[in-house]
């Protein structure tokens, strides 16, 4: 019984955010994998350095997801928000999927307004290591400081994401900040 109980509690337990170190060739501290795709209209190509640069320079949160995905509806108003919250966080949604309507549909649910990219065929998810197998892991959202390097990996978006997230944020933007290559 007692044994049943322990159980019950840890799935009741709220869920903590967990980092990875590494993802794919994103690893943390250094440079963000570049790249380039289409917007979710296919009406223009977006890249990671012209995200990191227009309107101005500003760190990215870079989340992966997809339609068919209920943590990535549930987790991306709450990055959104979060990036309403702090305006010198660009929000940046990878969809990972072979359907542009879906996508579409999916962004304007969820009302995803901002930047938003297509990866139908998995290229960019793969370069971050969310491609193929791996997809089955979304969401998955990374920290990008406004130099272009990956600060933080989120694999679980847990009721802690917005407070990890924001010292993360903290922590790359003090220029004495802790080497996040450490956690």
């Amino acid at each position: 019984m007692s044994l049943l109980l322990a159980a019950l509690l840890i799935a009741a337990a709220p869920a903590t955010t967990v980092r990875f170190h590494q993802s794919g060739a994103a690893r943390v501290g250094s440079a963000a994998p570049g790249f380039g795709g289409w917007d979710l209209a296919g009406a223009r190509v977006l890249t990671l350095e012209g995200l990191r640069r227009t309107p101005f320079l500003a760190p990215l949160l870079l989340t992966f997801g997809a339609s068919g995905c209920k943590p990535c509806a549930e987790g991306l108003p709450r990055l959104k928000a979060l990036s309403v919250k702090h305006p010198e966080l660009r929000l940046v949604f990878v969809d990972v999927e072979s359907e542009a309507d879906k996508a579409q549909a999916f962004a304007a649910r969820l009302r995803i307004d901002g930047p938003s990219l297509l990866d139908k065929l998995e290229l960019i998810a793969t370069a971050y290591g969310v491609g193929g197998e791996e997809k089955a892991q979304l969401p998955r959202t990374f920290l990008i400081d406004a130099g272009g390097k990956v600060r933080a990996i989120y694999i679980i978006e847990g009721d802690d994401l917005e407070r990890a997230i924001e010292a993360d944020l903290r922590a790359a933007s003090t220029p004495a900040g802790p080497d996040l290559e450490a956690r």
